[in-house]
């Protein structure tokens, strides 16, 4: 593990569950596997700490609380540590690497979440693999949030759970893989964030304003957009079908979403397809909501989509610039129009 201070952070997730009578269950008792497997890969001398969550998570139970959790807790420990790998369930991981992404931005460190699709317990376990390539990449000129899984590293905000099956775990659509493990750590240095200056300001505060996904689909009512409007102020994802389209030959939507924008409730728009960027112009249903109030988020995955509107939201963004600030990307998360 070179001569970096590595920052283990251990929230839960299959990776250390053990079996109970309802089913697996996250096990404090994994931090002392942890610590066996730092000493078997990199020797008695490997600079660590560890820190176990109480309560551990599951990540199907992660809330935004999560993030900021995690997020005070690394700007607390930003001076004690050179990288930090995160052991984290895979469900929700793509949404806590994003929200990291954005809460520390500018923190100009390597944090690098990992995890496992079968316990660690279990003899077919993905999980020392996935932690010995994450504690890899701790030791590399990586400079950003960050997921690594099956052996590749990808950028966080990038990043979605694409399978529950080992192998093929998470994707990165949009974006190239930042490294690949194979023995050695093989980094596409192209594709990094460039280093940035240490920011000296510690993560935004947790607001009680939420954000939310709506995913469009034939049939909406619009009652639906409204109360997810009603309880969501700090802004909608919303997935849009294509290239951007959706029902506005429904008036009832139209003036849903109108009604939503005018009350300075973010109406963010995302595509629905797994690959590809938002063209809202190209067709006339696009641009109806694009008159509706509805902002593109271009090839924005939907994980990095609620994250942003959450952050900006905790941010006090005011509601007449949120459209400048989507657009611009924080943490490598979009692709802009320009496409530099």
């Amino acid at each position: 593990m070179s001569h970096r201070r590595i920052l283990i952070i251990y929230a839960g997730g299959t990776i250390g569950m053990v079996p109970s009578a309802n089913g697996f269950v996250p096990s404090a008792r994994f931090a002392d596997d942890i610590g066996r497997l730092i000493v078997k890969h990199h020797g008695t001398g490997a600079r660590h700490r560890l820190i176990t969550l109480d309560p551990l998570i599951d990540s199907a139970n992660a809330s935004p609380h999560t993030w900021h959790r995690l997020a005070d807790l690394l700007w607390a420990e930003r001076d004690h540590f050179d990288a930090a790998v995160i052991l984290h369930g895979t469900d929700t991981l793509a949404y806590t690497a994003s929200a990291l992404s954005f809460l520390l931005a500018g923190l100009n460190k390597a944090v690098i979440l990992t995890g496992a699709q079968i316990p660690f317990a279990m003899p077919t376990s993905d999980g020392e693999r996935n932690l010995q390539g994450a504690f890899a990449c701790a030791t590399t000129p990586v400079r950003e949030v960050c997921i690594f899984f099956d052996g590749v590293l990808l950028r966080g905000n990038r990043a979605r759970k694409w399978s529950t099956q080992p192998g093929d775990g998470f994707r990165s659509p949009h974006w190239p893989r930042l490294a690949h493990v194979n023995g050695s750590v093989d980094i596409d240095t192209s594709t990094l964030l460039a280093p940035t200056t240490p920011r000296c300001d510690p993560p935004p505060a947790i607001v009680t304003d939420r954000a939310a996904i709506v995913t469009l689909f034939p049939g909406i009512d619009a009652s639906l957009l409204r109360a997810a409007a009603d309880h969501h102020r700090a802004g909608l994802v919303l997935g849009l079908h294509g290239a951007g389209t959706g029902p506005t030959a429904n008036p009832a939507i139209r003036h849903a979403l109108t009604a939503i924008s005018a009350d300075r409730i973010p109406l963010l728009g995302i595509s629905q397809c797994p690959h590809g960027t938002l063209n809202p112009a190209l067709y006339e249903t696009g641009r109806q909501l694009a008159d509706c109030g509805v902002l593109n988020g271009r090839d924005l995955t939907p994980e990095a989509a609620l994250a942003k509107l959450h952050t900006l939201s905790c941010q006090r963004c005011p509601a007449d610039d949120v459209a400048a600030a989507v657009a611009v990307p924080v943490a490598g998360e979009l692709t802009p129009a320009n496409g530099t």
